[in-house]
């Protein structure tokens, strides 16, 4: 019976803390900072970004429902999902299947595969001569050695544009 009395105890004032926490947050979840350090998810719904203990409880909420990595995939549950999510991943898989006519074309400073990269980075059609001619003049800093991994040459090349 005292087992039974301590459980029905913790659950009513985790239920009173939770209604709190989300009376308190409803104005914060409309901005992007809407949750704690706990992160999105169902938890930053339930316990908001109300500071200390409680974001313990918005972080065993998302991961028992799993509501935090769905969340972040699909950009719901209070979570943004990257914009360039899609297009990172087919970057990726394009300059992994086109290193040797990227470096080419970047040499060149033009060519069908810079055409297609640019269009992947979402480059305007007036800023491709200029994003162009910037990676030609960085060639050596984008393909650093003959074993330069994609993921370098990526970070180069974007590093270099937003340089």
């Amino acid at each position: 019976m005292k087992k039974f009395i301590l459980l029905a105890t913790a659950v009513a004032i985790f239920s009173m803390v939770g209604g709190l926490a989300f009376a308190e947050s409803k104005d914060a979840m409309s901005t992007k900072e809407g949750y704690g350090s706990a992160g999105c998810g169902l938890g930053s719904f339930v316990f908001g970004n109300t500071p200390g203990i409680v974001q313990i409880f918005a972080a065993t909420t998302n991961g028992t429902f799993g509501s935090q990595t769905f969340g972040i995939t699909t950009g719901t549950s209070n979570c943004e999902k990257q914009a360039k999510f899609a297009s990172n991943e087919r970057l990726n898989e394009f300059v992994k299947a086109n290193m040797d006519n990227l470096a080419k074309n970047i040499a060149l400073g033009n060519g069908e595969t810079l055409d297609t990269l640019a269009e992947l980075l979402g480059i305007s059609d007036e800023n491709k001569k200029i994003v162009y001619e910037k990676l030609q003049s960085n060639f050596s800093n984008i393909f650093t050695s003959e074993k330069v991994e994609i993921a370098d040459v990526i970070d180069n090349i974007i590093a270099i544009i937003n340089g």
